[in-house]
């Protein structure tokens, strides 16, 4: 159960509690209509209100959202190690590890970040609500944000930004720059992607960190969200990411994309702040960092 306190400040007072909810705080209608539904969904100073119920200065809202809107009896329970880089009541950023996915599928029904969640869930007594915000590939590492009530999931949305970083190789030119290239799929019912005229606007955003000549660590920003983005787009302009064996080639020096979610930063659902979570490289990025002399 997770509860939300709302002073009631001078400026506020005369609002009804609805406009208050959706105005104020980004509440969707759909979910005051979940609040409305039983009592201790919406108190005001203590007594069960209504959405038409007008504030004064002073006074105590507190929202209850209930456990039992969850998933979890889905997944099985894997107790893995996974970083949490950030948590609080409301939302938390997991820093995934390689070779997890985040979603169960075919072959994967007991070793997802859904199943880590499940048992941390456990571990916390709550029955909560799966709802990771973004999706990494399941060999990207890096940060996943979560939701972990149904407004908080709402009320960021879409609304938050993400840096990825990857060894490429060679050094990019100009260091600093911008793609702007159309993609899609290469043949209908494959997953590999191509730069082509026809395809769905991508925009990547990139700068290079740090390089030896050979490699580079390179920071991405994407303007889209078209799957494969970044490893289409280096890969196109000739720099593909190092391990990447779709849009690149094998290595003997790591064994998948070096490509890592290494920033996310949002708006908090509740107290509006700006919050920017760091998630450091996994063990095999900075390995070839240190063996390349790249400089995080």
């Amino acid at each position: 159960m997770r509860e939300i306190h709302y002073p009631i400040t001078a400026e506020e007072a005369g609002l009804a509690i609805e406009p208050f909810l959706k105005k104020k705080h980004g509440y969707s209608t759909r979910t005051i209509k979940k609040l409305k539904h039983y009592p201790e969904g919406i108190r005001l100073n203590g007594v069960h209100a209504r959405t038409i119920d007008l504030l004064s200065e002073g006074d105590d809202l507190c929202i209850t959202f209930l456990d039992g809107d969850s998933n979890l009896d889905n997944y099985i329970r894997y107790d893995s190690d996974v970083e949490i880089c950030y948590e609080d009541d409301d939302v938390m950023v997991y820093n995934k590890p390689p070779f997890m996915p985040c979603h169960q599928s075919i072959g994967h029904s007991a070793d997802t970040l859904a199943n880590v969640f499940a048992a941390h869930c456990d571990k916390l007594g709550q029955m909560l609500m799966y709802r990771p915000l973004n999706r990494l590939d399941r060999d990207t590492t890096g940060a996943v944000l979560i939701g972990k009530t149904r407004f908080s999931a709402a009320a960021i949305g879409g609304g938050f930004h993400k840096v990825y970083r990857a060894i490429v190789c060679g050094v990019p030119e100009p260091r600093e720059g911008r793609i702007d290239l159309p993609i899609r799929r290469e043949k209908e019912e494959e997953m590999r992607r191509i730069v082509a005229e026809d395809g769905q606007r991508a925009v990547t955003n990139y700068k290079v960190i740090s390089d030896n000549g050979a490699y580079s660590l390179v920071d991405f920003t994407l303007e889209t969200g078209r799957t494969h983005q970044i490893r289409v787009h280096m890969s196109h302009i000739g720099y593909p990411l190092i391990g990447d064996v779709m849009y690149g080639q094998p290595s003997e020096k790591i064994n998948r994309q070096a490509l890592h979610c290494a920033k996310v930063g949002f708006e908090h659902p509740v107290t509006h702040e700006a919050v920017e979570v760091h998630c450091p490289l996994p063990d095999d990025m900075k390995k070839l960092c240190v063996e390349f002399g790249l400089k995080e």
